[in-house]
């Protein structure tokens, strides 16, 4: 039932990026109700597959990843009429949940999904997983503003100028991306500190996942001091943002390939 409803919310997904696409492949754009109706039906099917999941392991870790980034497109195109965030989370979300897959995905049940269902344990999972969503969506932004930037320009007035939203608003969405999501991930590595400190025969944690999770902590407090106090904005900001979020994947793959045999580290 798991792999199914997945499987579903990959089509949807799918779907909704190529529409998402078609108008830089000069195919005809599709109604812009459509355009958020997929991801908005890939996202309901995705909660209730999240729902039936032991929330221990890569895969619950990159669909419950793959939904923060879905929902949070959905956001920008609501609030900040960010519609042009699709291109770039759509296909990383739809990657996402095919890795998922892959990776395997576990029903809930037993004594071990018990305990990993602990109020206090999901809460870290879910408040780790939103602030490395909204790391990538800053890092969406960023690659977005970049990119329009270099078309502006160089006078290049076709596709990007007019389907990206303004240059501002995108230096905007990067900023509050950043500035929300450094206290959700803040709050998320200290309430795993919380849980192993209070359940001491609780899950176990490799040490390679301790560095990562701080390293991305590290990092993600960084681009937001040189936004908040050292005042970086436009090309500076992003390129920031582009490189704190591409060394956080590098450190991961990094540890991930030094520790292979490491269950545990996501």
């Amino acid at each position: 039932m798991i792999v199914t409803l997945h499987l579903i919310v990959l089509a949807l997904y799918g779907v909704g990026t190529a529409l998402a696409l078609a108008p830089f492949l000069r195919l005809p754009p599709s109604p812009r109700p459509l355009n958020v109706a997929l991801p908005c039906a890939g996202a309901a099917v995705h909660v209730v597959a999240i729902s039936q999941l032991t929330p221990v392991g890569l895969g619950p870790a990159l669909s419950m990843l793959a939904l923060c980034l879905v929902l949070l497109q959905l956001a920008s195109e609501r609030l900040l009429r960010g519609s042009a965030v699709a291109l770039i989370a759509g296909p990383l979300a739809t990657a996402l949940v095919g890795l998922a897959l892959l990776s395997g995905l576990t029903p809930g049940g037993g004594a071990e999904a018990a305990g990993s269902r602990n109020a206090w344990f999901i809460l870290h999972v879910a408040l780790s997983v939103s602030g490395v969503a909204l790391m990538a969506l800053a890092f969406i932004a960023a690659a977005l503003y970049l990119l329009q930037f270099r078309e502006l320009k160089a006078r290049r007035f076709g596709q990007v100028f007019q389907l990206f939203p303004p240059l501002e608003r995108l230096d905007q969405l990067n900023r509050f991306a950043l500035i929300v999501g450094f206290p959700t991930l803040t709050l998320g590595v200290l309430l795993a500190l919380g849980y192993g400190a209070r359940f001491s025969g609780g899950l176990h944690v490799a040490k390679a996942q301790i560095v990562w999770g701080m390293f991305t902590w590290v990092v993600l407090g960084w681009a937001v001091w040189v936004r908040v106090v050292r005042h970086w904005a436009g090309r500076r900001a992003a390129f920031a943002s582009i490189a704190g979020f591409s060394a956080v994947l590098l450190v991961y793959v990094a540890l991930k390939l030094a520790q292979p045999g490491v269950e545990r580290f996501l």
